[in-house]
């Protein structure tokens, strides 16, 4: 908490720069500051995945498990995604089940971190003119929900190591320098908190599949 604080206060007065509430900035101060902002934006959303993991090791992780549409929940995710679609020309497609599905029992909030973060790393680590493709099915006594892309994929060596602590492949640090290998780390513990499973399949340089698990109210 003590390193989010300064974090957010830089990020508030960078956004009135940004803005022009603090008089004129040229072209050059403006390109500075941007930089700096985006910087200061990973450094929030890794203190941020840092506090997650403290919070669920000592066991503090709050839940409040509630029925939801997860259908609701899967497109106002989306939506937050569109932008960064568009930016890496990556299509983002939801294809729900024909049937209706019935409701689901989780926390909403951690439902939707789960999600943003498979979203987020097949976009990620998906080259330009590729797809990103949410489904969501019922099968028995759950609904699951998959993120599928066509990207890079991960190598068959290292696939035990993916949802463990601060773990990131070879392939991905290339494509991607910045990353703090605690996302599929927390989505693990908060998918198994809500009594559901994840797991995924994927090839080298064809993708992956991202599944997930969430429980009927019983």
């Amino acid at each position: 908490h003590q390193l989010r604080t300064p974090l957010t206060g830089m990020k508030w007065a960078m956004s009135l720069l940004l803005g022009g509430h603090m008089g004129h900035v040229a072209r050059a101060q403006k390109e500075v500051v941007e930089k700096l902002s985006q910087a200061n934006e990973r450094m929030i959303l890794l203190v941020n995945d840092l506090l997650n993991v403290a919070r669920m090791e000592e066991g503090r992780m709050i839940s409040k498990p509630a029925i939801l549409d997860i259908v609701e929940v899967i497109e106002s995710t989306i939506l937050d995604f569109q932008g960064k679609g568009r930016e890496r020309k990556i299509k983002i497609v939801f294809k729900p089940s024909k049937e209706k599905l019935p409701k689901i029992f989780a926390d909403e909030k951690g439902l939707q971190l789960v999600i943003q973060n498979l979203i987020a790393n097949a976009i990620q680590y998906t080259n330009a003119g590729g797809i990103v493709t949410i489904s969501a099915v019922k099968k028995d006594h759950d609904v699951s929900l998959s993120v599928q892309d066509n990207g890079i994929g991960i190598p068959k060596h290292i696939q035990k190591r993916v949802f463990t602590k601060f773990f990131r492949g070879g392939d991905a640090i290339r494509m991607e320098s910045n990353g703090s290998g605690l996302g599929l780390f927390i989505a693990k513990n908060i998918v198994e908190s809500n009594g559901g499973k994840i797991w995924f399949e994927s090839s080298e340089g064809k993708g992956s599949t991202f599944y997930l698990t969430v429980p009927l109210p019983k």
